[in-house]
């Protein structure tokens, strides 16, 4: 997939694209500790032990967020990779997770909105969509230690949505985990979409 978002990346960011910048937050957890981040921002988590730059751009109807990420300890680590979502554009919302396209689904009167995400081939972990209202800065993780959301499933109303890529990440391993909101008209496109993006994806 580096091919296809290159194109989206270097593309200039006009008015086409500034509706959905920061539609996406980002987070990371590592280690039993949480912190969300600025669009391109570089950072340096567990005493120096890794390194992560997120990174935002956006092509049509299509927002995206990549997280680089390098272990330079010399063990094993485990990140959680975490992106939250409001829908701005249509506050009435039934948001819920479908387990086949490993992917959630803003539905409104007036928009579609998916989203998904891969890291190392792998899909969305843990997902957790609430009331606005109900999702705080730490207030999505049932345990903050562990790196455990709380588990919602399914939203009505002014909806959040937080889910959680998790890869394995090797000593002196660098990987990428890109995570999207695709915006349409139908539940179908936004499918179709989602599944070109998968499947362009390495694994």
């Amino acid at each position: 997939m580096m091919n296809t978002l290159s194109a989206y990346e270097t593309l200039p960011k006009g008015i086409e694209s500034h509706g959905f910048r920061k539609q996406l937050k980002a987070g990371i957890w590592i280690d039993g500790e949480f912190d969300w981040y600025s669009e391109e921002e570089m950072a340096v988590n567990t005493g120096g032990q890794m390194r992560s730059l997120i990174q935002s751009f956006s092509k049509q109807h299509i927002s995206f967020v990549r997280c680089t990420i390098k272990n330079t300890s010399a063990f094993l680590k485990s990140p959680k990779m975490v992106f939250h979502y409001e829908n701005m554009r249509d506050p009435q919302n039934v948001a819920f997770y479908c387990p086949g396209e490993k992917a959630i689904l803003h539905i409104g009167k007036k928009s579609i909105s998916l989203l998904g995400g891969v890291v190392k081939g792998k899909g969305i972990s843990q997902y957790c969509i609430q009331g606005k209202g109900s999702l705080y800065q730490y207030g999505c993780f049932k345990s903050l230690k562990e790196g455990i959301l709380s588990y919602s499933p399914l939203a009505k109303g002014e909806v959040s949505s937080i889910f959680s890529l998790e890869p394995e990440i090797q000593p002196d391993e660098c990987i990428e985990a890109v995570a999207w909101v695709i915006h349409t008209n139908t539940k179908e496109e936004a499918l179709f979409m989602h599944e070109k993006l998968l499947s362009a994806l390495p694994h």
